[in-house]
């Protein structure tokens, strides 16, 4: 198996380049960096596999922003995509997200459904959701396309949402409790995940989580026993806030519910919450 992975400084792609050099070492991972101007320079000629982790996220969204999107998200992605088609790769893997459903976190208990139809509402989960209509059209029976849409993605060294919360778990000595539950996904979860659709050479939309769904303040709480220490929580206070606070954006985002439905999961090993927060956690100290 020989696998074209891009986003060479990315966190997905240099993850699953490791996972796979610890657990698969028979494969042949190339990871490299790509742009539009340097497509036309990739021979695709002997890859089996393409795995499109490279895109642009979390930019400010401007007028402006909405072009470098159209042209990194959707025409580098289409562009990569007709070329390792006509070079004879028979699968093509592409890192979408979850904000193509448009879901920014709610208090209701609704889950949102794979097939649900996407609405995105950022320019990134647009400019995702354009991207995978326009690999869906080139789709055939030797050129199989999987659409992974992944949830928070945490770990060793992960950016983003997670780093920031466990910045603050690491620091406060108390928290208000709130019962919002989450989609997370551990990122050696996903590199299982994204290893067996490979093998499986599938087709399709996939939304892989981890098992066990986790509500903010439960994270907190394990990141900081991770770090030895404890945090004091509170009803009373998650009471309050949630009353005053329900209806801002950031608060629903982090603390509401964001629960997608099982059964798009095709991965049989996955490392529970506790254990994956402790990895995560090791390396952070």
């Amino acid at each position: 198996m020989h696998i074209l992975v891009t986003g060479k400084q990315g966190y997905v792609g240099t993850k699953f380049e490791s996972w796979m050099a610890k657990h698969h070492p028979e494969a042949k991972i190339d990871l490299r960096s790509v742009r539009l101007q340097n497509v036309e320079m990739i021979d695709f000629i002997n890859y089996d596999i393409v795995l499109h982790a490279a895109a642009l996220v979390h930019r400010k969204e401007t007028a402006e922003s909405a072009n470098d999107y159209q042209r990194i998200n959707v025409e580098l992605t289409e562009k990569l995509a007709e070329k390792a088609k006509a070079a004879g790769v028979k699968q093509f893997v592409f890192l979408s997200t979850v904000a193509v459903y448009g879901e920014e976190g709610s208090f209701d208990e609704q889950k949102i459904a794979v097939s649900q139809e996407p609405r995105p509402v950022s320019q990134y989960g647009m400019s995702k959701y354009i991207a995978e209509k326009r690999l869906k059209q080139l789709e055939t029976a030797d050129f199989h396309v999987a659409v992974i849409r992944p949830p928070m993605i945490y770990g060793p060294e992960c950016p983003g949402n997670y780093a920031r919360l466990a910045k603050l778990a690491r620091k406060v000595p108390f928290f208000p409790m709130i019962e919002g539950k989450r989609s997370m996904l551990f990122i050696d979860n996903l590199s299982a995940f994204l290893y067996e659709v490979m093998v499986g050479n599938l087709r399709g939309i996939y939304v892989p989580q981890n098992r066990e769904l986790v509500n903010t303040t439960q994270l907190v709480m394990l990141i900081a026993a991770a770090n030895g220490k404890k945090i004091k929580t509170s009803k009373l206070a998650g009471m309050l806030c949630q009353k005053v606070l329900q209806n801002v954006p950031i608060f629903r985002k982090m603390f509401g519910n964001l629960v997608f439905e099982a059964g798009h999961s095709v991965c049989h090993e996955m490392i529970n919450l506790q254990d994956s927060i402790t990895r995560t956690e090791i390396h952070a100290s």
